[in-house]
C-alpha cells in the first residue's frame, strides 16, 4: 500500500512538473452557474467538496456542450491529452488591462499585465483519498527592501513561486461526508472569483489569503454542512493571520431554483477578535434566464488595546445575474460595507458590473466596471478586462 501511494505521488509530481513547463492552472468557481445551469451543488463541477478550484469531468462536459457560445471539446488540452484514470490535471493563464482613477494628482493608472499562471492537480488513492495541490507563479516578486504586505510569502524572495492551495482528502463519493486537511479557503459566503468584492476582502478572503484548514461536513441533494477549523499558515509564511473556527449550512428549496445558507465565523488574531455571523440566498427565475443572490454579514471586533471599545462592521452584497444568449453572463452588483455601524458616513458604497464571455471550451473574456463610493470624498473608478485560457 505504501509504495501504491509513493508512486502516484511521484506520478502527480512528474505529472504537475510537466505541465508547468508548458503551461498553468486552476479554474476559479463562477457562483452564477450555480442553480442557473440545474447543478444544485458547487461539488457537482468541481472536486472540492466546497467548490471552486480544478474541475471534474461533469464540468468539462459542461463547458463544452452547454457553457461556451459555440460547442466544442472542454477536456484536458482539448481531448488531446489523456490523463490516467486516477489522475486529474488542469492549468489557467490569466492576462489583464486595468485603468484605476482614485482622484490622484497624477491622474488614472493604466497597466497591463500577467495576471495569473497557475498548476493544478489531483491524484485520487484508495479508499476515497485524494491529494490536490495549486502551484503558481506570480505576476511580479517585490523589492526585498519594501514593506512585505502580510498577505505575501515572508520574506520576499519566496514570492516568485508559492501554492495557494494543497491538501489531502476523505470524500468516497461526491455525495456524503468528507474530511479535508491542508490549505485553502473555508467554505463561506457566495465565493465570487473576484477577491476586491467586499464580501471577500473585508471578511478575510482576499487574495492570498488562504488559511490551513481542517475541513469537514456533509454534501447532498439537498444540503450541505461545512465545519472548519483554520490556522495561519506557518510554512509559508503568508495569508491569513487568524486562526479559529467557520462553519456554513445551505438548503436548497423548489426543485433547485432556491439555496439560502446560514454562516459564522470565529477568528482571532493580532490585536483583535472578529465574530462574523449571516446569510446570503440565490433564487433562479427560469423565464427571465436571470439569478438572484444576496449575502449580509455582521462583523463583531474585539481589540485587545486597552481603552479601545468594540465595533460593529456590516457587509453585504445584492446582485443579478442575467443569461442573456448561451455563453454569456452579465452581472450587476451593489455592494455596502458599514465600516462601523455606529458611525453613519463610516462606509462605502460600490456597484459592480461584470461582462462575462465564454466564446469557446477554455477560452473567457471578462469586462468589469466597478464605481465605489467613499464617505465624504469622490467616487473611484476602475475599468477592467482579462482574458482567461485554461487547460
Amino acid at each position: 500500500m505504501l509504495c501504491f501511494v509513493a508512486r502516484r505521488i511521484a506520478a502527480l509530481f512528474v505529472a504537475v512538473l510537466g505541465l508547468a513547463l508548458c503551461a498553468e492552472t486552476t479554474a476559479h468557481a463562477y457562483p452564477q452557474w450555480q442553480l442557473s445551469t440545474g447543478a444544485a451543488r458547487c461539488n457537482e463541477c468541481h472536486y472540492a467538496p466546497g467548490g471552486g478550484g480544478l474541475i471534474n469531468g461533469f464540468g468539462r462536459d459542461a463547458i463544452g456542450s452547454e457553457l461556451s457560445t459555440f460547442a466544442g471539446d472542454g477536456n484536458l488540452l482539448h481531448g488531446k491529452v489523456t490523463p490516467p484514470q486516477w489522475l486529474a490535471a488542469g492549468g489557467d493563464f490569466r492576462g489583464a488591462y486595468v485603468a484605476n482613477g482614485v482622484q490622484d494628482i497624477n491622474g488614472p493608472v493604466y497597466g497591463a499585465f500577467p495576471l495569473q499562471a497557475d498548476l493544478e492537480g489531483r491524484a485520487a488513492l484508495p479508499h476515497g483519498i485524494s491529494l490536490s495541490a495549486t502551484v503558481g507563479m506570480r505576476g511580479q516578486a517585490r523589492d526585498p527592501d519594501l514593506i512585505v504586505p502580510p498577505q505575501d510569502p515572508q520574506p520576499s524572495t519566496l514570492s516568485r513561486f508559492i501554492s495557494r492551495e494543497h491538501y489531502v482528502a476523505w470524500q468516497p463519493q461526491a455525495v456524503g461526508p468528507y474530511l479535508r486537511l491542508g490549505r485553502f479557503y473555508a467554505p463561506y459566503g457566495l465565493r465570487f472569483a473576484e477577491h476586491l468584492l467586499y464580501i471577500r476582502r473585508d471578511l478575510g478572503f482576499d487574495l492570498l489569503r488562504e488559511t490551513y484548514n481542517l475541513s469537514g461536513g456533509y454534501t447532498f441533494p439537498a444540503w450541505e454542512l461545512h465545519l472548519t477549523l483554520f490556522a495561519p499558515d506557518v510554512i509559508q509564511r503568508m495569508g491569513s493571520d487568524e486562526k479559529g473556527v467557520a462553519a456554513y449550512y445551505e438548503r436548497r428549496f423548489f426543485s433547485d431554483k432556491l439555496a439560502a445558507g446560514a454562516q459564522a465565523r470565529l477568528a482571532d488574531g493580532p490585536g483583535v477578535t472578529r465574530l462574523m455571523w449571516g446569510g446570503l440566498g440565490k433564487f433562479y427565475f427560469e423565464p427571465l434566464r436571470t439569478q438572484a443572490m444576496a449575502e449580509i454579514d455582521t462583523v463583531h471586533m474585539v481589540f485587545d488595546a486597552s481603552g479601545v471599545g468594540a465595533r460593529t462592521q456590516m457587509v453585504g452584497l445584492l446582485g443579478l445575474a442575467v443569461f442573456p444568449v448561451r455563453g454569456v453572463i452579465v452581472t450587476l452588483l451593489g455592494e455596502r460595507n458599514q465600516v462601523d455601524v455606529a458611525v453613519r458616513d463610516d462606509a462605502w458604497t460600490a456597484t459592480t458590473v461584470l461582462l462575462n464571455w465564454f466564446p469557446y471550451p477554455h477560452v473567457e473574456a471578462q469586462l468589469m466596471g466597478r464605481l465605489q463610493f467613499p464617505a465624504g470624498t469622490d467616487a473611484a473608478k476602475t475599468l477592467f478586462f482579462q482574458l482567461h485560457y485554461f487547460l
